[in-house]
């Protein structure tokens, strides 16, 4: 009785730690990759731009190279390593960025919920972690910009992606669709980003078109506001 007394613990100890062995989880990959933050990490975009203007029968077209480099790291007011980012626009040629081509400065942060990036003085919240397909959040939390109460979404995770402009490839990225906000008259409003593991951003569509009807023909509508394309051309460190 003894002996099967100690069998049976221990068949009852042997089933509790496997069962603990089962209940273990792999941690989710949370996605950081997608979003460098070391310093003299760069990108260089070719930039595709458009403003159209149907009152004065204008589209003006840029292209430009435009390079956006992490120049350094400091401490914000509350503490947050954050990224300096330094932009860089030159003509669309073969010659070197030099110093005067500075435009402006950005700033960025990751930290272990989401990937924040201040824009011409306006903080969005560019992606959110883990990175989980569908998933959904507020890009707009962080300031007064009008959202028309639409989130930012991840459209597709960890897939291919190959820009159509360059023929460049990519294995895994990460698209965020921004807002898509189409009406027949009124402001309409596009924008999506992809990311790349190890890059970061890779490519943007974007436009504002304020389409107004025309008072002299019924399905006529008159269009401006800007449209503007990056597509990645190369990065590294320096």
């Amino acid at each position: 009785m003894k002996l099967f007394s100690k069998v049976f613990l221990f068949f009852i100890l042997i089933v509790n730690i496997v069962s603990c062995k089962e209940e273990v989880q792999t941690p989710p990959f949370m996605g950081y990759e997608y979003f460098p933050d070391s310093v003299g990490h760069y990108v260089i975009y070719r930039v595709d731009s458009i403003w159209t203007d149907d009152v004065f029968n204008r589209k003006d077209t840029f292209l430009f190279k435009l390079k956006e480099r992490i120049e350094s790291k400091f401490l914000d007011t509350t503490g947050r390593p954050t990224q300096r980012i330094e932009r860089f626009k030159h003509d669309l040629d073969s010659s070197p960025f030099v110093f005067s081509d500075i435009s402006d400065v950005w700033f960025a942060n990751l930290t272990s919920l989401r990937a924040e990036k201040v824009e011409e003085n306006i903080k969005y919240v560019k992606l959110i972690f883990p990175i989980q397909n569908e998933d959904t959040w507020n890009g707009n939390a962080f300031n007064t910009e009008e959202d028309f109460g639409i989130d930012y979404m991840f459209m597709k995770v960890h897939e291919p992606f190959t820009d159509t402009v360059t023929g460049i490839s990519f294995d895994s990225t990460v698209t965020v669709l921004q807002i898509n906000r189409q009406v027949v008259a009124g402001e309409n409003i596009y924008s999506l980003e992809v990311y790349a593991k190890d890059i970061g951003l890779i490519y943007k569509n974007y436009y504002f078109i304020n389409s107004q009807p025309d008072s002299n023909e019924i399905d006529f509508k008159r269009e401006f506001g800007p449209a503007y394309k990056y597509h990645y051309m190369q990065s590294g460190y320096e």
